[in-house]
């Protein structure tokens, strides 16, 4: 019987995996080295000290959390148990939000070791190429885009709509 889940390429990606998550926890450390806080309006920031912070901490876990998925689609599919975890080896083709997402967050120009964790993302076969993109993207983005300044803006009274809660006196 052809087993359908590719455990070699699994247990690959899940070295690399393992190497960008280091890398990316080392990039954490020299943040947190550098006194970086969490404190202040600058979570309002884009690529400010909270959510640069947040950031990196968001890909470190994520690629914790990551590792974890990918053992366990390895350990059922070693047992013969493809069928128990064929959609979870589905979805670890579309690799992890946080990159994308802690990734946004963050100043530039990023840390080395979050650069050398994002291009061994990059080479591992089992992403797609969407997932490859998004990376792509993270690592040449010439500034931080989340948060987006919009979502803290005030709107003047006389913008509210008539009839709304605030807008009655």
């Amino acid at each position: 019987m052809k087993r359908e889940i590719d455990i070699e390429q699994l247990v690959t990606a899940m070295k690399t995996v393992d190497e960008a998550g280091r890398l990316f926890e080392e990039a954490l450390a020299v943040y947190e080295a550098r006194g970086l806080q969490r404190n202040g309006d600058d979570f309002k920031v884009a690529g400010g000290s909270v959510q640069t912070l947040q950031g990196a901490e968001e890909m470190a876990r994520g690629a914790r959390k990551f590792l974890t998925d990918l053992a366990l689609i390895v350990g059922y599919a070693s047992a013969g148990f493809d069928e128990r975890v064929a959609g979870r080896h589905a979805m670890s083709r579309t690799g992890f939000t946080a990159v994308s997402g802690g990734g946004a967050r963050m100043a530039r120009p990023l840390l080395e070791p979050t650069l050398r964790g994002l291009r061994l993302l990059q080479s591992v076969d089992l992403f797609d190429d969407a997932f490859r993109e998004a990376v792509e993207e993270v690592a040449r983005a010439e500034r931080a885009t989340y948060p987006d300044p919009s979502m803290f803006r005030i709107t003047d009274a006389t913008t509210v709509p008539a009839g709304s809660p605030s807008s009655r006196a």
